[in-house]
């Protein structure tokens, strides 16, 4: 109790010394090392480590990712209990309701990956199966400018169909993501230390002081995107048109708990997931 003290006094004094420590004792308990890693592995993991993520061109062919839009669709249709409605249409768990999506979800490359760059043993604890139209909303996929996590999230997406300017990109802001850069931009932007939500000014001038940190990552149908989501980052407000995609929510098994259930729920099947944290 001592310590829970202590750790509060120093978060109200101080939330950037307590995000400095945290940030050390993070780094040090999950030290990277890429070593035994594949070549084509390393690559996207430096990748992913420098920039915050990484593009995978047409990774699925056509004919899977058609085959999952039609899963998308019959099951935003007839698994209602399971829909969020939020800026666009979710469900949690949905390689539970579809055999192509299941492919996605245990793909064997993003799982290594993820399990590489997190340090730590981790699992894909749901895949979200996710479908935004222009609604007029002012916001995107995923709402506002935010990051996930201060610490690494690791999360792989995959376009289900072309996705240009004007149907919701994922864009990111370039190197948002180390602790050391998370301190200079907490500086030039005047935003507060671990602050998780982002308004349109503190992007932008971010933005303004160097515009090539800024990346809208569009892409043709099947193709992946693997990235630290502790990157600021966003879906770009629809134009025009629909966007299907799918996304691995990887955790550390350490962190799947009945608390991950609840923040998420409804999950098709909550009981696989709480299952994971147990290995």
């Amino acid at each position: 109790m001592r310590i829970r003290s202590i750790a509060k006094k120093i978060i109200s004094k101080s939330p950037s010394l307590y995000s400095s420590i945290h940030s050390q004792n993070f780094e040090r308990t999950h030290k990277q090392d890429f070593s035994k890693a594949k070549d084509k592995e390393k690559f996207f993991l430096s990748e992913i480590q420098q920039n915050g993520f990484t593009v995978i061109p047409e990774f699925f062919d056509t004919d899977f990712c058609n085959s999952c839009i039609k899963d998308l669709d019959w099951m935003f249709e007839n698994k209602k209990e399971f829909v969020h409605t939020q800026s666009d249409l979710r469900i949690f768990g949905a390689e539970d309701l579809s055999e192509n999506i299941f492919k996605f979800g245990n793909n064997e490359l993003f799982n290594n990956l993820a399990n590489i760059y997190n340090s730590t043993p981790t699992s894909n604890a749901f895949t979200l199966a996710n479908k935004i139209f222009d609604s007029n909303e002012e916001f995107g996929s995923g709402g506002s400018w935010h990051r996930d996590s201060i610490f690494r999230q690791f999360k792989a997406i995959v376009y289900l169909n072309d996705v240009d300017e004007n149907n919701g990109p994922f864009e990111v802001i370039m190197n948002s993501h180390t602790p050391k850069q998370i301190k200079k931009d907490e500086k030039s932007a005047n935003y507060e230390s671990m602050q998780s939500r982002f308004n349109t000014e503190e992007v932008n001038t971010l933005v303004k002081q160097n515009p090539e940190r800024l990346k809208t990552l569009t892409g043709k149908a099947g193709t992946v995107i693997l990235v630290d989501t502790s990157v600021i980052h966003r879906g770009i407000p629809l134009k025009q048109g629909t966007r299907y995609a799918l996304t691995n929510y990887y955790f550390e098994n350490s962190q799947i708990n009945s608390h991950l259930i609840e923040h998420f729920s409804p999950i098709v099947s909550p009981e696989k997931v709480l299952q994971m944290g147990l290995n």
